[in-house]
């Protein structure tokens, strides 16, 4: 085996044996659901990369871009983030804090067999939330503790150059998503006044569906100081699966209730015959995009790149999920006699809250100036709106608008074999992104939920690859 044929294997091995790492490993998430940018080079231009498409994370960008990526690529990207969401209460002058860190990874493959065709596969997590309420001190256990929802999507990519300087390409995605959340709720039965501590129990879910899906992208030269991007994603519904438990305080068992068939017994053992655990169903709709981009070189040094894109956040669904034995007995040993006696009938088959999206736009610029052959320094801004009306912002998801400041620089280049320091076996990628995202502050006019939220985040992506 030659040199270079080890080279490309060890790399193809070492990148095989990561994307096995990260497939065990899901990411955990953000309060908003798409802040991220899943390539490091696109981070540091404000995510503006659908027309410029000039390296391997064009597979989510534009896959039409694989088209004139030579030779065999290999890349991953990893971020690292922390941001923290404040909700100010002001009746009790308290601030309540969600700050959960995130870690991210995505990975590309790319292969152009022939002329004009490329080829790809990537594995990465466009949209991701997650809130943590867990000051002792939080009000609105019955709205939510921690709430999550983590996406990931399989890609493959077909691309082709179908005229000099045209290319498009179509995807095929298996998109995955999980979901959690964890509130209170209350037993409160009608003939029997008890302990409001005694009474609380918390129900926490996990869910978990996936469904195909597919996207299309087209890209564009007619000059070339000028490049033209778009990209379009389908909608894609997601059936969810999954399990409800249910976990008491430490007072239900400590406390002793009567029983119809005995003098006494633990208030813990009838919230265990009441509250049993369920299979439940939810759907969720990971939401359309459109994607418009220009790249544009004035001086050979210096390029300008401009994206707006539309997510119909509005199409998610609805918060809400469901026990299969809803409309039927949800537990049989929490019999009739008990339901009497007691004054209360099992009905927690459905849960939910009110999540009502609507659709974003975002507006994405960047610049990025090469110094030299091999360097290159990038700069961009992002502006995202909220996908939720001030009326409806809730502890469940907060999302808000914000500003996305980012700066990055990247190297690619020559990649040096170990034995023969002058022979290049192929290049060489190494990027890094920092951004900063403040959040506009926001008062909700949620009934009983009129608080204050602001946020800020801080982030690092770095990413590497290999070109044969």
């Amino acid at each position: 085996m030659s040199l270079r044929h080890r080279a490309i294997f060890v790399a193809v091995a070492g990148l095989g044996s990561l994307l096995g790492f990260l497939l065990a490993s899901p990411p955990l998430g953000a309060q908003d659901f798409s802040f991220h940018e899943v390539g490091t080079r696109a981070a540091s231009l404000g995510g503006a990369f659908t027309a410029k498409a000039d390296d391997i994370s064009a597979i989510y960008y534009n896959p039409a871009g694989l088209a004139v990526l030579p030779g065999l690529r290999l890349k991953t990207n990893l971020l690292a983030s922390k941001r923290e969401v404040s909700a100010y209460l002001p009746q009790y002058d308290v601030t309540f804090t969600s700050d959960p860190s995130e870690y991210l990874q995505n990975i590309f493959l790319s292969w152009r067999p022939a002329k004009r065709i490329g080829l790809g596969f990537a594995y990465y997590s466009p949209y991701n939330a997650q809130t943590k309420w867990l000051d002792p001190r939080w009000l609105y256990e019955g709205v939510s503790i921690m709430a999550g929802m983590k996406t990931h999507t399989l890609r493959a990519v077909a691309a082709a150059e179908v005229l000099k300087g045209l290319s498009i390409g179509v995807t095929l995605d298996y998109v995955t998503v999980g979901v959690d959340w964890k509130h209170m709720i209350r037993f409160e039965p009608a003939n029997y006044e008890l302990e409001p501590e005694a009474t609380e129990v918390r129900s926490n879910y996990e869910l978990s569906g996936h469904a195909w899906g597919f996207a299309a992208g087209v890209l564009w030269q007619p000059v070339p100081a000028l490049q033209v991007g778009a990209r379009f994603q389908a909608a894609t519904t997601v059936d969810l699966q999954g399990s409800n438990s249910f976990s008491f305080s430490m007072s239900s068992m400590q406390d002793y209730v009567p029983d119809p068939y005995m003098t006494a017994r633990p208030l813990a053992d009838v919230l265990d015959d009441f509250y049993r655990g369920q299979l439940v169903t939810a759907r969720l709709t990971v939401p359309q995009e459109i994607a418009l981009g220009i790249a544009l070189t004035p001086v050979r040094p210096l390029s300008l790149y401009l994206d707006l894109q539309w997510d119909t956040w509005s199409r998610i669904g609805s918060w809400e999920f469901r026990s299969v034995k809803a409309d039927e007995d949800l537990t049989p040993l929490f019999t009739e006699v008990y339901q009497e006696f007691w004054g209360i009938q099992p009905n927690y088959g459905t849960q939910g809250e009110t999540l009502a999206l609507r659709d974003t736009m975002k507006l994405k610029l960047g610049a990025e100036y090469r110094l030299g052959r091999w360097f290159a320094v990038r700069a961009g801004f992002a502006r995202q709106e909220s996908s939720l009306e001030t009326s409806d912002v809730s502890p469940l998801f907060p999302d808000l608008a914000r500003n996305i400041y980012a700066i990055g620089g990247g190297y690619e280049g020559p990649l040096f074999s170990i034995y023969e320091e002058d022979r290049a076996i192929g290049e060489l990628s190494i990027e890094i992104a920092l951004r900063y995202s403040p959040a506009r502050s926001t008062t909700s006019t949620l009934p009983g939920l009129e608080m204050t939220y602001a946020s800020e985040r801080w982030s690092v992506g770095v990413g590497v690859g290999f070109n044969f």
